[in-house]
């Protein structure tokens, strides 16, 4: 009697081990992945407080707009789609009353980019990004299909840059 009570104490403490470093191992694999997600997250976050947008409504017409995107961060704003890859979004809402449309708009004409401030400007053909200091008049329609714009209508317009950082301005139709 005394051989198995020591076995089964030996058993007994074997399985208390394997049970302890399963949820030691289990335990410590969780604080790995909560510390790698807490860096991406910091990560993500840090580079949306390099960007910094300003955004002016220029022009309305009935059917589309012209705006101006200055970055005002130190990271890049890259304007062109590459690859099927749209790098930006402009959101536009307008209307009157109870009566609004909203659409998203991935093709803009980029009109023109030049440093904030001055008369100087850069091909957008080799030049299709903003850096820090620099702005772009962008030109954009609204889908076909869509009612125009009316006359004394509230036009918004965001720009949604890629770093997940946005960029509102709002105007009303003369």
């Amino acid at each position: 009697m005394g051989f198995s009570v020591t076995l089964a104490s030996a058993i007994v403490f074997i399985g208390f081990l394997v049970i302890f470093a399963s949820f030691t191992t289990a335990f410590f694999q969780g604080i790995k992945e909560l510390y790698y997600t807490a860096e991406a997250y910091i990560s993500h976050e840090r580079a949306k407080i390099d960007v910094k947008l300003q955004l002016t409504i220029e022009a309305i017409n009935a059917t589309g707009c012209i705006v101006t995107v200055k970055n005002l961060g130190s990271k890049t704003i890259f304007l062109k789609n590459q690859n099927g890859f749209n790098w930006n979004t402009i959101i536009l809402s307008y209307g009157e009353g109870s009566q609004w449309h909203s659409y998203l708009i991935e093709e803009y004409e980029i009109l023109e980019i030049r440093v904030s401030g001055t008369n100087s400007t850069f091909s957008p053909s080799i030049h299709d990004y903003l850096n820090f200091g620099e702005e772009v008049s962008l030109a954009f329609t609204i889908p076909n299909g869509a009612p125009e714009i009316p006359a004394q209508g509230i036009v918004s317009v965001t720009f949604a840059s890629h770093y997940g950082v946005t960029a509102s301005g709002e105007a009303v139709k003369e």
